[in-house]
């Protein structure tokens, strides 16, 4: 006899912050079954979920979910379990990707969803990690405690944009799968986020219990405070050693096109997210320090801008500068 109900396949995409986790999972959901129903969990690090707009499709076959605040493997995973468990009540998937932050430390979220009572749930397929080579080239991120945790428990390594990669970059990724504690990863190399969709079925491998520093047993501050429902508002915090804020405006305030990109390009930040109501259209803003990605959106029901920073922001002069932006 054939069970009623089975467990969804679900599978975890992490990867450094800006690494191209949202395009890879972008580049999935264009390229699901037509006959199945997707949903996406997404960890947003900071208080203004961003991610969400960045994916959404309005076709009804996708839904999406988010978790703003910080890292779910720092919070004992509440937030995560009313919010998965809202989400599958409502999607009904055929398939679930959980996107973590790219601070997060994914062991414990791995654990997690292993325990006994997600089982008859989930059916927990292979971890992915999405690398950019070109990260890598940077200590700071090379020995960062999460991208090692992140690059330990994956089951497939997805080395990102490698269609501007040199042959030194590739060959330093090779690198960094064969010094991985074994058994073996899958790898495969891709651009503009477009992998092999059969890699989402590959099998879990045993691996060894990671270490984790308290940094991520509890939060290393106290939270910030939930910042009100109803815009316009903004919020700041620091968070994992980083500086995080970000901003939410009315939908009717528009930018001028021009002059707010010179502005959020010369930004010193480890990633700028947004998507901005301009004179020129909606606008989708996703920029790192190696990257940017620049398109058009779909219309939303607000503003929504956040930066994520290694060092020290001036957050009221960065507003004032903003504001003169508004038409």
């Amino acid at each position: 006899m054939q069970p009623l109900l089975q467990a969804i396949p679900a599978n975890i995409v992490t990867g450094f912050l800006g690494a191209g986790k949202t395009t890879v999972i972008q580049s999935l959901l264009a390229r699901k079954p037509d006959d199945e129903r997707w949903a996406v969990l997404v960890n947003e690090f900071g208080q203004i979920g961003i991610d969400g707009s960045l994916m959404a499709r309005g076709d009804g076959e996708v839904f999406i979910k988010e978790v703003a605040g910080g890292c779910i493997c720092c919070a004992n995973f509440l937030p995560m379990q009313v919010a998965l468990s809202q989400l599958l009540a409502k999607a009904r998937p055929q398939r679930l990707l959980i996107e973590p932050t790219g601070l997060g430390h994914p062991r414990q979220i791995v654990d997690s969803l292993s325990e006994s009572h997600w089982q008859s749930t989930l059916d927990l397929r292979a971890t992915l990690c999405v690398v950019d080579a070109r990260q890598y080239a940077d200590e700071r991120v090379r020995s960062h405690e999460s991208f090692q945790a992140q690059a330990d428990i994956a089951d497939v390594l997805v080395f990102s944009k490698d269609d501007v990669l040199t042959e030194e970059q590739r060959q330093s990724m090779r690198e960094l799968a064969d010094s991985l504690p074994p058994p073996a990863r899958q790898t495969v190399f891709v651009s503009h986020g477009v992998m092999p969709l059969a890699l989402l079925d590959e099998p879990r491998r045993s691996t060894r219990m990671a270490k984790r520093s308290l940094l991520h047993l509890q939060p290393a501050v106290a939270p910030a405070p939930q910042p009100p429902r109803e815009p316009p508002y903004h919020y700041h915090q620091e968070a994992l050693g980083r500086q995080v804020g970000g901003w939410v405006f009315q939908a009717d305030w528009v930018f001028a096109h021009n002059d707010l990109l010179g502005f959020l390009f010369a930004l010193k930040a480890d990633r700028v997210k947004g998507v901005l109501h301009t004179d020129s259209g909606w606008l989708s803003v996703n920029l790192t320090g190696l990257d940017a990605a620049i398109g058009s959106a779909t219309p939303c029901g607000d503003n929504r801008l956040e930066i994520i920073a290694s060092e020290a922001v001036d957050w009221e002069a960065l507003e004032g500068q903003l504001l003169a932006l508004r038409r």
